[in-house]
């Protein structure tokens, strides 16, 4: 189960970060070549690359992951639903800021199917089918 959810979390991590860099790639490239007085605003298209893909990475559990369908792992409330995207955010948001991630991360390392802390105030829970 641990090795699932760390693929689980490295998955999520491509599907975010791959579509929003080469986004910014296309567009850096076409603004470098057909606009070359535009330079001045790669910084800004750089900066809502990382923020729409960070919005994805929090986002990623809204309607119960993305790992459902590869790996059979879904996130959802005690009463049965996908969690929504409030929920989402705050049981990721934790994931991204260094030390309480290890934190918030610890338990589900140490016991393979227990909840991350973040699980509990959340109302959330891990669910491995076949």
């Amino acid at each position: 189960m641990l090795r699932l959810r760390l693929l689980a979390l490295f998955l999520d991590l491509l599907l975010c970060a791959a579509p929003a860099d080469a986004a910014g790639l296309a567009a850096t490239g076409l603004l470098w070549r057909y606009w070359p007085a535009g330079r001045d605003a790669v910084p800004w298209i750089w900066g809502a690359v990382a923020a729409s893909a960070t919005l994805a990475f929090l986002a990623r559990d809204a309607r119960g992951g993305r790992a459902r369908r590869w790996l059979a792992l879904e996130i959802e409330r005690l009463d049965g639903l996908p969690p929504g995207l409030g929920a989402s955010i705050l049981r990721n948001l934790p994931l991204l800021i260094p030390g309480w991630n290890l934190y918030d991360a610890w338990p589900a390392v140490r016991e393979a199917g227990a909840p991350r802390r973040i699980d509990r105030w959340t109302g959330t829970r891990i669910l491995h089918g076949s």
